[in-house]
């Protein structure tokens, strides 16, 4: 049977808008006057920048709290406890935001045609709650979480992982993911299949990309044989 690989974050549940509308909601409930915009900037810089070691599984949640805090606490000027409780209403909030897109409810009919998995960045911990919160765990065959492995996307060795996890010859795998540079051109250079999953048409016009695009997974359903 052939199988699909599906990234996790904006590709099968929703991350981005959910970590904007949850520094406003931490921002709104912080005692003094908090920006946003800074918080979420903030946020990100210190994910992005951190984003290697994390993913790799070199730092834990614990470290990635410490060092986010302590971005908060430069770039608005609040104290370290004040750090400390802003980005612990921060990540509550998150975790109730991040939901599955309304066209998850195809997979269970994939799952008649094909081996589902996951292939995503990130802690193992975050990721597989993000699952089972969004009530998609039970859907798929395997799971595989960088930090668990120690190698993350777009290192193509990531892709030699998913094959081992699908018990799958490469050509009987197509990934499907939002991002062109992380998850689909490793993915080729192993000799998967790739589908990108372009929401909204955002970015059309702004990639090289070649192969099959889908703006819903339903569309994946007429694509895929």
């Amino acid at each position: 049977m052939k199988v699909l690989a599906f990234d996790l974050d904006d590709t099968l549940v929703r991350w981005k808008p959910a970590v904007a509308e949850a520094a406003v909601r931490a921002a709104a409930a912080a005692a003094g006057s908090i920006d946003p915009a800074v918080l979420v900037r903030a946020v990100r810089q210190t994910w992005e920048d951190l984003a290697v070691p994390l993913w790799t599984g070199r730092m834990d949640e614990e470290g990635i709290t410490r060092a986010t805090t302590s971005t908060l606490v430069a770039a608005l000027g609040i104290s370290p406890d004040e750090g400390a409780a802003l980005y612990a209403a921060f990540v509550e909030h998150l975790s109730g935001l991040i939901v599955p897109y309304e066209d998850t409810a195809v997979l269970p009919a994939l799952r008649e045609r094909y081996r589902l998995g996951v292939a995503t960045n990130g802690l193992g911990p975050v990721q597989r709650a993000k699952l089972r919160h969004a009530g998609l765990a039970p859907l798929f065959d395997f799971v595989v979480v960088s930090a668990e492995i120690g190698v993350a996307k777009p290192d193509p060795a990531f892709y030699e992982v998913v094959q081992r996890a699908a018990d799958a010859p490469a050509r009987e795998i197509t990934v499907v993911g939002d991002n062109v540079t992380r998850d689909l051109l490793p993915a080729r250079a192993v000799g998967m299949a790739a589908v990108w999953i372009c929401r909204n048409n955002e970015g059309l016009e702004e990639t090289s990309w070649d192969g099959p695009v889908v703006t819903s997974l339903y569309q994946l359903e007429s694509m895929l044989v």
